[in-house]
């Protein structure tokens, strides 16, 4: 689409803006059917808003948050993130069948993008964590996560308030066992 003239404009729906700001000319985008090469224009007027941020709200998630050269689509992370906890998929696998489906011949291999990837992906796996633990919306932010806080906890674990009935303390000695909490190691 690159060498047709395609050129993406941000911040205006597609629209023209008054003053665009062209973007590295080796832009890449990463998608789940292959590594493309795309023209980027961010805006550049006086509504423009960050250029990651111009990036993320169309669903594309730069490398970096200054001056990205490359990014990856919202669907490509999901993807991965999917296929790397349930059949264990590395990065790198992954990355190679994405240059596979990009130019299977080996003659235009596109400029890796593999370190790119993984930081990506490491970023969108704590920014998940963060979105379903509710740290968005709590006053100290991210900042504020203690350590452990984002841990899920086992659900059979005992708990009270949670998983105990109110009158636990006050049962016989010989149903104590089962409100017992396992040392650490043995814990699920």
């Amino acid at each position: 689409m690159k060498e047709l003239g395609l050129r993406i404009q941000l911040n205006h729906m597609n629209n023209p803006c008054s003053n665009p700001e062209r973007c590295h000319k080796d832009f890449r985008v990463i998608h789940m059917n292959g590594i493309h090469d795309v023209h980027v224009d961010f805006c550049g007027c006086e509504l423009a808003i960050p250029k990651h941020l111009q990036l993320l709200r169309r669903q594309l998630y730069p490398s970096t948050p200054y001056h990205p050269r490359t990014c990856a689509t919202f669907g490509l992370l999901k993807s991965f993130h999917l296929l790397n906890l349930t059949s264990k998929v590395s990065a790198y696998d992954y990355y190679r069948a994405i240059e596979r489906l990009t130019d299977n011949t080996g003659l235009k291999v596109p400029k890796s993008r593999y370190w790119m990837l993984m930081r990506m992906s490491l970023q969108w796996r704590h920014l998940k964590l963060l979105k379903r633990a509710g740290r968005g919306h709590d006053a100290s932010g991210p900042l504020g996560t203690a350590p452990g806080e984002l841990a899920i906890r086992c659900p059979t674990c005992p708990r009270p308030g949670i998983n105990l009935p109110n009158d636990w303390k006050a049962r016989g000695a010989a149903e104590q066992y089962v409100y017992f909490l396992m040392p650490p190691y043995l814990q699920c």
